[in-house]
Parts: C-alpha cells; structure tokens; sequence
C-alpha cells in the first residue's frame, strides 16, 4: 500500500543536482496530476525515477507539493516580465502591451488544466502572489511612466497602473483559460489588447 504524505518542513535544495531531483519530481506531479488524478509518494518517486526518502526530504507533504508548483509558476511568470521588459524597453506602450499579454496567455495556454488547478485547487498562496502582483505593477509603472506622452489626458500614474495591470492579469488567465466557444485564442488577445489601449487613450 502507498505511503501517506507526511506534513513536515520542506526542505530547500541548494547544489544544482538536488535542484534537478526536486524539478523532476514536480514535472512527475504534474503527469500524475493529469493522467491519474491521485498523488502518492511511491507513484512519484517511480514516475520521477527517484528514491521515497527523496520525496520525503523536499515533500514531505501534499501542502509542500502544491506550493512548489505555485512557486515555479510565479518564477516563469517573473522571468517572462523581466524578458518583456528588456526586449521591449524601446517599442510602443501598445506594442509593450501586446507583448505582456502574449506572454501572460503563453505562460498558461500550454497547460491550461495544470494552471486551472492551480488556481482554485491548490492551496492559496498569499504572500507570494501579493509579491508578484507588486512585482507585476512595478514593470506596468516603469513601462508606462517612460511612455506617459502616448497618453493624452493627464492621470496619476499609480491610480493607471493599478486598473491595467489588472485588466491584463485578469483578461489574459481568461484568455487561456476560460473563453467561451466561438472565441480564438488570437481574437481573445486581441481584444484583451484592445480593451486596456482603450482604457490607457480614454
């Protein structure tokens, strides 16, 4: 019979081999996820190719599970902003725009039920997605502080970035995620695009 999970600290790998083990554990959550529906620490370990005691050590239980795939979901969601960011430092507000929805859909797209289930079954992650949203409304506010003359009607500044960052947060997982039959996936970011250019040239 599979072992239960046990609820202990989870432990943080520091040396680049542990970092492997424990990514390659996740990735055998997330196919077990998908295919079985059920998690045990010996069906992870064997999908994983790793040893039980190794679960244990970085998982000790399913709480630590989950909050790990939330984490790595947070970081390539940082990564693809600072990508955006660099990469775009120099285009348009609405082309700055464009690119940040792109890569917020191309973020979940890929594995929609993966993001669905982490965002209504896995235990709510507060502190970290407060962090991000600050994260996230600190590049809305450099982009669009250094573009502030494609904005016609004077307006704080905080106050725009708050409704923007938002609408492209919220649009964009919708976008993936949740848009009604009928609706493309290219038509529901253009519209996404249109809606917050609306708002930034209303």
């Amino acid at each position: 019979m599979a072992k239960t999970l046990k609820s202990q600290a989870r432990r943080r790998p520091k040396q680049r081999r542990a970092r492997q083990t424990v990514e390659a554990m996740l990735d055998a959550v997330v196919r077990i996820l998908k295919h079985e529906g059920a998690i045990t620490t010996n069906r992870i370990a064997e999908v994983a190719g790793v040893s039980i005691g190794s679960v244990y050590q970085y998982f000790p239980d399913k709480g630590a599970i989950f909050a790990a795939l939330h984490e790595r979901h947070v970081q390539e969601i940082d990564r693809m902003v600072h990508t955006v960011l660099v990469e775009h430092a120099a285009s348009s507000l609405e082309e700055f725009v464009r690119a940040m929805v792109e890569g917020m859909v191309k973020a979940h797209e890929g594995d929609p039920e993966l993001y669905e289930m982490l965002m209504t079954v896995v235990p709510h992650r507060a502190g970290e997605s407060r962090d991000f949203a600050v994260r996230l409304h600190g590049a809305f506010r450099l982009a669009i502080a250094a573009r502030a003359r494609e904005i016609k009607k004077r307006r704080q500044l905080d106050k725009v970035v708050f409704v923007v960052t938002h609408m492209v947060d919220a649009l964009s997982h919708g976008a993936a995620l949740r848009r009604p039959p009928g609706v493309s996936l290219r038509e529901a970011k253009e519209e996404t695009v249109r809606a917050v250019m609306a708002y930034l040239r209303s």
